[in-house]
């Protein structure tokens, strides 16, 4: 939340001044960053932002209280990540205010948005703060690396005009996908009022349904890393199936992990999937420090081995003949390969996860035809902080009358940790959600759960119908601080309403 003493910001720039320098010779009366924060205002269709971008701190200046006001106050932080990154201090220290101010979890907060300026591999001596934020949250990339160029290069630098065609296009393509990102964050949490402090909406006599846009989730892929020739295209797709309820995994990408994070994550993510989809070009691909092969082979290989459906895709067909290395070129010779056009192929990916929902709906009526009682059973996440024992058998009694199930978390759970609890795997079987709030001492945790919660359920397009705070006589008159049409206070009273016209 803004801190009151300081003017909210919607985005903190927070870069290393060296890469914002401006070369001599340029044309350009700015430097590279400035330029980026200003294009991050233009365009059709952007949201208006707040930004704020310092060009008055210098080596061995005061981390003021000014400055820490406005760390604060920022809704989102958008970090540049380079090696004076790095090795600056006073990034360090922003970047680390930041996320103990306002994230959940520490190793994936959801409001830092993190941009390459050049491959982090060629990266030394990166703290552990940065490393958790690569491994899942990069959300561009401005280097490229032309066939003919030596070294990975800055596009758009020194200013896009000056940068040549091809570094041109990047820049604009990195900087549209950028904006989007940040909009879109924005315009949630905006959408969700979450700056405004007022009680919970009381319960009214329909209850509004939670999401009531998105469509249900109708499976879940990994969308395998591609080669940078190919990252436009994989965006494209990923832009067009998660309109249509699919989940795309990874969240970010496995580059600059260590072999050993790679087969973990990757596992994690292979359990979590349905579906293994792999976009090829003749292009090779990056092979991270200490693998054994390039990226592309080792998760075609991961997926094989753990029989995940497969789907793999390129633009016309190639004679493997003429693919220099003997472990890309097997990758073109399978029977999961299609040679179409993309939207034609984003239909194929649609039709296999339909048809996989189906035969894992067969096969679970099949396997379990004496539970299916329970199954029709509305399932009821519960999520209790005071953990008062004879409250929490009462509600579960409750709802085992009103014909439902009830889901919920050990007390030692600390969910707003780095535990590895998948908080989107808890309740995408659920139909509903309550939070019970009956100790006012922890008014703030339970805001932050709920929170929490509805954010996990809005980014991973859960079909979650509604969202109650269950209320007791101790905290019926207090300001839980959050006012949502997804969220509508109930009581014992109201409880059975809550549960009556949930979809099955």
């Amino acid at each position: 939340m803004p801190d009151g003493s300081a003017q909210p910001y919607d985005v903190f720039v927070s870069y290393a001044h060296a890469d914002n320098e401006k070369p001599l010779g340029s044309v350009t009366q700015y430097g590279w960053v400035t330029t980026l924060a200003h294009n991050l205002n233009t365009g059709p269709g952007h949201l208006r932002k707040n930004l704020f971008i310092d060009h008055q701190l210098k080596p061995g200046a005061v981390f003021s209280d000014d400055l820490v006001a406005k760390v604060k106050g920022s809704t989102l932080l958008l970090l540049l990540l380079s090696q004076n990154y790095i090795e600056s201090e006073w990034c360090g220290k922003e970047l680390d205010y930041f996320i103990r101010t306002h994230a959940n979890d520490p190793e994936r907060p959801a409001d830092v948005f993190v941009v390459e300026l050049f491959p982090f591999e060629t990266f030394t001596k990166v703290p552990t703060n940065i490393q958790h934020l690569r491994k899942r949250l990069i959300h561009a990339q401005f280097w490229h690396k032309p066939a003919d160029a030596l070294a990975p290069l800055l596009a758009g630098e020194p200013s896009p005009q000056e940068s040549g065609p091809e570094s041109e296009r990047h820049y604009w393509r990195k900087l549209h996908e950028l904006r989007n990102a940040i909009d879109s964050r924005l315009r949630m949490l905006k959408g969700d009022q979450l700056s405004v402090s007022v009680a919970v909406q009381p319960a009214a006599s329909q209850p509004v349904a939670l999401l009531k846009s998105a469509k249900p989730v109708l499976g879940t892929i990994l969308l395998a890393d591609t080669t940078e020739d190919l990252v436009p295209t994989r965006s494209a797709v990923k832009a067009a199936l998660e309109p249509e309820g699919v989940v795309v995994l990874p969240e970010g990408d496995y580059v600059g992990l260590s072999p050993e994070e790679f087969k973990t994550e990757f596992a994690r993510d292979l359990a979590r999937s349905h579906l293994f989809v792999q976009m090829l070009s003749p292009t090779i691909g990056r092979t991270g420090k200490g693998f054994a092969a390039p990226l592309p082979q080792l998760q075609f290989e991961g997926a094989d081995s753990a029989k995940l459906p497969m789907l793999q895709w390129c633009e016309r067909l190639l004679d493997p003949r003429h693919i220099t290395d003997p472990g890309h070129a097997k990758l073109f010779n399978t029977p999961h390969l299609r040679v179409t056009n993309r939207t034609s192929f984003e239909r194929e990916i649609l039709e296999r996860l339909r048809a996989i929902k189906q035969a894992q709906e067969r096969d679970r009526k099949a396997a379990q035809p004496e539970q299916a009682s329970v199954v029709d059973k509305k399932l009821i996440f519960i999520d209790d902080i005071a953990g008062e024992t004879d409250l929490n058998q009462r509600l579960r009694t409750l709802l085992q009358h009103a014909n439902c199930r009830v889901r919920s978390l050990s007390q030692d759970v600390a969910l707003l940790g780095s535990n590895g609890l998948d908080i989107a795997q808890v309740l995408k079987p659920c139909h509903a959600g309550i939070t019970v709030f009956a100790d006012r001492s922890k008014r703030d945790v339970v805001l932050k759960r709920l929170l929490l919660f509805l954010n996990k359920i809005a980014e991973s397009r859960l079909a979650v119908g509604r969202w109650g705070i269950y209320l007791t006589p101790g905290t019926a008159g207090c300001d839980i601080g959050l006012v949502s049409d997804e969220v509508i206070a109930i009581d014992e009273q109201r409880l059975a309403d809550f549960v009556r016209n949930l979809g099955s």
